[in-house]
């Protein structure tokens, strides 16, 4: 066999995995369970994205601004988030049970620059995951994690007019079926005190 026919059979082979692959990411796009319709998406603002590919933690948790984006700066003087986790799944506690456990953690900036604003984490549920000899503390559905800006960051916040929170979490099912970590965003206009 020459060399010329090996690098044309090598490329065929590589082509046909390319092939394949798109096909497996094709049939994994089609509208999971949890996963938004892309018509949702255009009229309600809150409603998460369809997106194709394969499945990660934002098919099974959104976040919700509690009481609706009530509970804002010059109001309450915190801003609450609640994690919405589909019945059957949990995400881990922060701080997570275990060093290699990925935490739930919530980070914010305004006009672009990070803010580091306090954040208090509800304490985590003991679940019945145990490894080794430690039982995992996780999140439920309505878990809220709280931002507590403090009067500089609180200025800041006004002057920007706007919010930007991300929180990062992995999903889990009670069975123990881990999906990939994601970032959930959400926005808060502090112009109108509307969550965008």
């Amino acid at each position: 066999m020459t060399t010329r026919t090996k690098v044309l059979l090598t490329g065929v082979a590589v082509f046909l995995i390319a092939i394949a692959a798109f096909m497996l990411i094709g049939t994994n796009s089609g509208k999971a369970p949890g996963s938004a319709q892309t018509e949702q998406a255009s009229s309600d603002p809150q409603a998460p994205v369809a997106r194709t590919g394969l499945a990660d933690s934002s098919d099974k948790v959104r976040l919700n601004l509690a009481e609706g984006g009530k509970a804002l700066i010059g109001e309450t003087g915190e801003i609450v988030l609640t994690l919405d986790i589909e019945p059957g799944w949990h995400v881990n506690a922060n701080p997570a049970s275990m060093e290699f456990l990925i935490p739930t953690v919530a980070k914010s900036s305004a006009g672009g620059q990070s803010l580091d604003i306090p954040t208090e984490y509800p304490r985590g549920r003991v679940s019945d995951i145990v490894l080794g000899d430690t039982a995992l503390e996780v999140y439920d559905d309505g878990a809220s994690i709280r931002l507590l800006p403090d009067e500089k960051q609180t200025a800041a916040l006004k002057e920007a007019g706007r919010l930007d929170m991300t929180v990062r979490v992995q999903a889990c099912s009670d069975e123990g079926v881990c999906l990939a970590p994601a970032d959930l965003p959400v926005a808060l206009n502090l112009d109108d005190t509307k969550p965008q």
